[in-house]
């Protein structure tokens, strides 16, 4: 079994020419994208599963997929409810690999392939749950359980059909920071035990190996101390010591200021230290500042027309029925917008609230509405409330 055939094997000319029209790309294009970004995926999929924490994120993903109507991807591309896929795949993405690694992967596809970012994205949106979908049958059909041990257990067998798909002047690291973002977002637990084992050293602010950078410097200072008298006219070895306490007092005076020139380095060591961990400070916040406001505000802003439209189209028992997996979905893909909003800086937090704010004062009314149709509130009041509760908490 290769895991990249059974996804090929589902991307037909019937499927690939769908994806064409709704990516706008031409057949060729189509074709070379999907060979790159599928292996693509599954190889950062492969680099989540690496440790537990990232393979149950994993695995609550691939639980939460309707494997249903990934069985008719022909079907459901080439209708009115193409969009589904997309949001579905854009959330996906987003809340597995963060926007860093998913952007990294966008721009490499785009730049190997000669197409624009915006295109790769869209081809990857769709493709996503085609991916995901496919392991998850993988897994199920194999007699596996979707767990974390069960997705380890694939990729590990898996890796090296991943690398080998991967089409030629293409390799996975060229992907830049999907190994770093996928490892940085799922390598918090082990971190976290590792620094709590060292309680004394945690809180003193900064890395326990920090100090270390002080050794060259003290060390520097030593040989220094030892070296400064060698030009120094040779001793006479005829000389003879005529006073012990003198060669006593030399010896205390040199051992006082190699002392000195101790704690000196030591004080350089701790300036070293300082200016280390202000410049990691400043990594971190301007990489969290590099998340695109602008875009990510309109991300939100769409997801609360796609939430109207649905909650409009609702006016029975039936109707709401029919709209629970396309709910479902728009969930999904809210919680990927909750975990970016988490990142951004204060001042992007309260844009981002501010503007959830408005929106949801129109909504809501709208969906208290909905719930009051005899039937409707028992159906959708499980989805409903935890994505209100959700909504409420953006930019918090």
């Amino acid at each position: 079994m290769n895991i990249v055939d059974l996804v090929k094997d589902q991307l037909t000319s019937q499927v690939l020419g769908s994806l064409g029209s709704l990516a706008g790309t031409n057949e060729a294009q189509t074709k070379a994208a999907s060979a790159a970004a599928v292996p693509a995926l599954l190889g950062g999929l492969a680099k989540l599963a690496g440790n537990a924490q990232g393979a149950g994120q994993l695995a609550s993903a691939l639980g939460g997929l309707d494997l249903g109507m990934l069985g008719n991807l022909a079907g459901v591309l080439g209708g009115a409810n193409s969009s589904k896929v997309s949001n579905l795949g854009g959330g996906l993405l987003g809340t597995l690999f963060g926007n860093t690694a998913t952007s990294a992967i966008v721009e490499t596809l785009a730049s190997f392939l000669g197409i624009k970012g915006g295109v790769a994205r869209s081809l990857l949106s769709y493709l996503a749950p085609v991916v995901l979908g496919t392991v998850a049958k993988q897994l199920t059909s194999s007699g596996k359980s979707i767990d974390a041990s069960g997705i380890q257990s694939l990729f590990a067998d898996q890796g090296r059909n991943i690398q080998s798909a991967m089409p030629a002047g293409l390799s996975l690291g060229d992907f830049g920071s999907i190994a770093k973002a996928v490892s940085g977002a799922t390598s918090g637990g082990a971190s976290h035990s590792s620094h709590a084992s060292h309680g004394q050293q945690e809180s003193s602010g900064f890395p326990s190996w920090l100090p270390w950078l002080a050794l060259p410097l003290i060390a520097l200072g030593a040989f220094w101390f030892m070296t400064k008298d060698k030009g120094a006219k040779p001793v006479d070895k005829g000389a003879t010591v005529t006073n012990p306490t003198d060669m006593m007092k030399k010896m205390a005076e040199g051992q006082k200021k190699g002392e000195a020139i101790a704690e000196k380095a030591a004080e350089k060591g701790a300036e070293a230290v300082k200016a280390t961990t202000d410049a990691v400070s400043a990594a971190v916040e301007k990489a969290t500042d590099a998340i695109d406001l602008t875009a990510f505000g309109g991300d939100v802003s769409g997801l609360f027309g796609k939430l109207t439209d649905s909650f409009k189209g609702i006016t029975d028992v039936p109707t709401a029925e029919a709209a629970v997996p396309g709910l479902k979905d728009l969930a999904g893909i809210l919680e990927g917008y909750k975990a970016t909003a988490d990142k951004l800086p204060e001042a992007g937090k309260a844009t981002v609230k501010e503007m959830v704010g408005t929106n949801l004062g129109t909504l809501q009314p709208i969906i208290d509405t909905v719930l009051a149709i005899p039937g409707v509130g028992d159906i959708l009041r499980p989805i409903v409330e935890p994505m209100l509760k959700t909504l409420s908490a953006l930019g918090l």
